[in-house]
């Protein structure tokens, strides 16, 4: 049963993420699950979840953290205080819903709303890249659609020099507008090079998430405070590629034999410790390869099963001979296949990076 269905009717939750306490996306959904619902939870966390502890003593919210170590009186005690926190939810609900009552949208209000929502998307969209460069033997190819209106995900590809070209994708932990503005800031405060006496330096990759990363920590946002990344760059004339993550899901590299190899590299999801160190990595690449970024919402849309996020990868693989522009149409008919039956829950994008021979 969803989880949202689980919480419609209680009074006081208590969740346990099993295993997902570091996953932001799991956290995103359980929070969000627990905003629309009129339950209280208290939220069971172990003490080595570093991410989960950051996230939600930053966040407010309908929800009590305490240890999964704790003992039986101290989670007696958050019962207490959850059920405490009940007269003043329900106050708040039935006000809200009386001056819903009174005060509701009337057509020509819809209709701006709606006008102001396709100009947020236009304007989203400005911030993307009107045509993905060529530097080089490498090539580009994007997916890009969002959920509705805008979009909680970003990706750029930038030329930075004669040989290098850095490229990202970056999709902030949940939706809708919030979301959406916080994709446009990282866009403005992801630096590639720095001027250094009368030249330049290109950045590296584990450099640039730790500057956007304390950037996006000073701002203190009040509602989508963070996001996961992937940046990489890439030197077209060693062919030698660096990359660093920041809580988002491995690159997958394709190589021109066909045998796939996951790009893992230890980093926290953004804008939750503002020292966070984050650590570089780098491979070789060789003519024939590809390289394959992608946000999480992919993985839940292809996924085979509930919870099952390996079903995308199985069916790229089973397509890496095709072009770079036939595997984004095969990727896209799939989405839409599943679309008939189940709703896609999250914004999409898909970055393709070939090392042409």
């Amino acid at each position: 049963m969803p989880l949202a269905a689980q919480l419609s009717d209680a009074g006081i939750a208590m969740a346990c993420l099993n295993g997902e306490a570091d996953d932001p996306h799991a956290l995103d959904r359980l929070l969000d699950a627990i905003d629309r619902a009129p339950a209280v939870a208290i939220v069971l966390l172990p003490d080595d979840a570093k991410v989960a502890w950051g996230v939600l003593s930053r966040r407010e919210g309908k929800f009590i953290c305490v240890s999964r170590g704790a003992s039986a009186e101290e989670i007696a005690a958050k019962l207490v205080a959850a059920e405490s926190l009940q007269p003043v939810i329900r106050d708040l609900e039935i006000e809200l819903a009386a001056a819903r009552k009174l005060g509701g949208f009337g057509g020509w209000e819809l209709e701006e709303l709606d006008e102001e929502m396709r100009l947020a998307a236009r304007l989203q969209r400005d911030f993307l890249p009107r045509r993905l460069p060529e530097v080089g033997a490498v090539r580009f190819g994007v997916l890009y659609r969002p959920l509705g209106w805008v979009s909680g995900d970003i990706y750029d590809v930038a030329r930075l020099d004669e040989t290098h070209v850095g490229f990202y994708v970056a999709d902030a932990v949940g939706h809708g507008m919030p979301a959406a503005l916080l994709t446009m800031f990282i866009k403005q405060a992801l630096p590639n090079k720095r001027i250094v006496d009368n030249t330049y330096e290109i950045l590296p990759p584990n450099v640039s998430l730790g500057l956007l990363n304390a950037a996006i920590c000073e701002q203190n946002l009040s509602s989508c405070q963070f996001c996961t990344a992937v940046y990489c760059v890439l030197d077209t004339a060693s062919l030698l590629l660096s990359y660093c993550r920041a809580g988002h899901p491995e690159p997958l590299l394709i190589h021109a034999d066909g045998s796939p190899a996951s790009l893992g590299a230890p980093g926290s999801l953004l804008g939750v410790f503002p020292d966070e160190a984050y650590d570089a990595a780098s491979v070789p690449l060789s003519a024939g390869d590809r390289l394959v970024l992608y946000t999480d919402g992919i993985e839940d849309a292809l996924a085979d099963t509930i919870g099952d996020r390996s079903g995308f990868r199985r069916q790229l693989l089973g397509i890496a001979n095709r072009s770079r522009e036939e595997m984004l149409l095969q990727i896209t008919a799939w989405i839409d296949e599943r679309a008939e039956s189940t709703r896609p829950q999250d914004d999409i994008t898909v970055v393709v990076a070939d090392v042409e021979r």
